[in-house]
Formats: C-alpha cells, structure tokens, sequence
C-alpha cells in the first residue's frame, strides 16, 4: 500500500509509481479528514489482505471528481452529500461517476460556537452578525474547495444573514481546530465549522448553530457515499461488492477520529486494530465476496490479522 501526500497534480502521482503499480493499483482519492484518512485505511488494508494493490492519493474533493471522470482515481469514501452537491449531482446526473454506496448516514454539518457563546444567546446562523464584533467577524473553516467551504463563500457573498462583510478563514481541519481551541483557552468568542462524526464532539464543549434560509447546503444532515470511476466495477468486481457493502456507524467513525485526530495514533495501527478486534463486522461486508485468487475474502483478512 502507497499513500502520496500533497498531491496536486495527478500526473506527478503516478510518474512517481513503478509501472505495475500504474496499472494494477486501486487508487483512492483521500482528502486529508481525520475520518476519511482511518475510513480509506481500513478499506485499503482489507483490500491488501484480500491480495489487490492499493494507493491512496491525499487530495482534495475538486481533483478527486475530475479525476473519477479522467481514469485517474478509482474510489472515494468521502462524498459528503449534500455539501458537495455542486461537485457530486452533475456527475451522477450525468452517469459519469459510478454511485456506489452509502457508507455513513449519521452525520451533519452546520457551524459551531463554543458552549459559552451559546449559553450568551448565539444559537442561530441568524444571532451572528448582531454580535459580530465578538468574532472578529470571521468564521473559521475547512479547506478551500470542500464543500462547507464552498458553502460559506456563497453565504457571505449573497449575505445571507448580513454576513456579507465577514471574512472566511480557511485551512486544513487540524489548522482550524487548533485556531479555535486556541481562541476557547482564551475565552474569546468563536465560530467554526463543525461536523459529526468527529473528535471535536468529544474534545471540545460546542454546540451546533441552527440554519436560517440561504444556509441550507452548509446546515444539514449529511450521508456519506463511497464513488468510483465508471470502469472501476468492470476492473475490480470483487472489490466493487465489498464496496457496495461498507457501512460504518457514526460512532465507530468518532472512534477512529478520536483514535488518530486526537490522540495521534498512526492511522495505520487504528485500522489494523480496529480490523482485528471487529472481524465479525467485517466479514458482513464481505459475504460472498473473494480475494484475488478466489478464495474467501474474510478468509484471507482473518489469515492476515490473525498473525
């Protein structure tokens, strides 16, 4: 297993692969969330256990859909539904992505506010703006080009909310939380995206804003769905019926994240740990699916964990 860091260009990725790497590898489009880091993991060590070859690729949502549409990326665990809409819907609209399944259904997304700026009365998208000098008049987010994101330039740009004079500061999930935890040790106010499942449930005391109109895509409940490329059945049948059946519990996605987000336990050891100790809820994710030499895939996974 490969795992490429920092790819912005996927060309580079594969310059930098040996040639049957090339060819054979199953290669997920990893966007660096806690979740999605230990999700494709997982994923990837069963795969490796049942004998495919697999690379992850750390890129972000935009590069991962064209990629799903140029050959260039097989798999995702991470289309967030519906805060990637504008990325997500004219693809499937179109069939140019294959819509594999959904992976997780207990999530939601909206922004945040520590408990005591909601205790202070900041309970809606709609209280912000009255009390804007609080915040700086920033709302603190994730990476440009993901969905939340993408979101909340729209709001501020249509001032929804006479948000229209905020300013979005945008980063890598670690960066923002530790801008806003940094803000919560001092007590100053701060209002952040959030999202569950996540280790910012368990670490941080925060409670969620309510929506008002025009923040519908930012304030919602959210599914999670794996996607593929439009070959990626046809080349990987097998694993493509692994696929259709892998489902995670949104508390078992907030172990993960906890695990390797927070306590910073390599991503690597939580899934093989996790594997190991859930081998019963494996093996419903691959009844009637085989390796790659034809033998039982949960065979082959409890041969390799069982060492």
């Amino acid at each position: 297993m490969k795992r490429l860091f920092g790819v912005t260009l996927l060309l580079v990725s594969f310059l930098c692969l040996p040639v049957a790497a090339q060819a054979d590898a199953i290669r997920f489009g990893v966007p660096p969330w806690p979740g999605v880091t230990v999700k494709s993991e997982v994923v990837c060590q069963i795969l490796e256990a049942m004998g495919y070859d697999t690379v992850q690729l750390e890129i972000g949502p935009p590069i991962i859909y064209k990629g799903l549409t140029t050959d260039d990326v097989d798999v995702c665990v991470a289309a967030w539904i519906p805060q990637q809409n504008e990325m997500f819907l004219p693809l499937r609209d179109k069939k140019a992505i294959d819509v594999v399944a959904v992976n997780i259904d207990e999530a939601g997304t909206s922004l945040c506010v520590p408990s005591y700026v909601w205790e202070a009365g900041v309970r809606s998208i709609a209280d912000l703006d009255a009390r804007g000098e609080m915040f700086d008049r920033t709302i603190y987010g994730i990476e440009v080009g993901s969905g939340m994101q993408t979101s909340t330039e729209e709001m501020i740009h249509d001032d929804v909310a006479g948000l229209g004079d905020w300013t979005q500061v945008s980063s890598t999930t670690p960066v923002m939380l530790r801008a806003v935890q940094e803000r919560i040790r001092a007590g100053k106010w701060v209002v952040f995206h959030g999202w569950q499942p996540h280790w910012m449930n368990f670490q941080i005391d925060m409670k969620y804003l309510e929506g008002v109109p025009g923040t519908e895509k930012l304030v919602s409940e959210s599914v999670v769905y794996t996607i593929a490329s439009r070959l990626f059945a046809t080349r990987h049948p097998q694993a493509h019926a692994f696929l259709k059946k892998f489902y995670v519990r949104g508390a078992t996605q907030s172990q993960w994240i906890n695990d390797f987000g927070f306590r910073k336990t390599a991503p690597e050891k939580v899934a093989s740990d996790w594997i190991r100790a859930n081998i019963d809820t494996v093996a419903t994710w691959l009844d009637g699916v085989t390796a790659a030499d034809g033998s039982a895939g949960i065979d082959a996974v409890r041969a390799a964990f069982n060492r």
